[in-house]
């Protein structure tokens, strides 16, 4: 193998471990963790509530109102 040759592997193979190095150290921190927004997580899951109990009620719940609505009718 020629000199340049090996010099290319040597380095190639030495930027493999310090990429490796690098990626399992931990990184800074520059800035602290935004606080829990609260209320905004209330409001989301009163708007979702809103559409998803009335509508898991009217899937669950036509057979009922079809069974009492035509009951003796059919």
């Amino acid at each position: 193998m020629s000199p340049i040759l090996a010099r290319l592997a040597a380095r190639n193979a030495f930027r493999g471990v310090q990429q490796q190095q690098r990626s399992f150290s931990r990184l800074p921190v520059t800035t602290n963790s935004a606080a829990a927004d609260w209320g905004r997580q209330v409001k989301r899951l009163g708007k979702q509530g809103a559409i998803y109990f009335p509508a898991i009620g009217a899937i669950l719940g036509w057979p009922y109102l079809a069974a009492s609505g035509l009951d003796g009718h059919m």
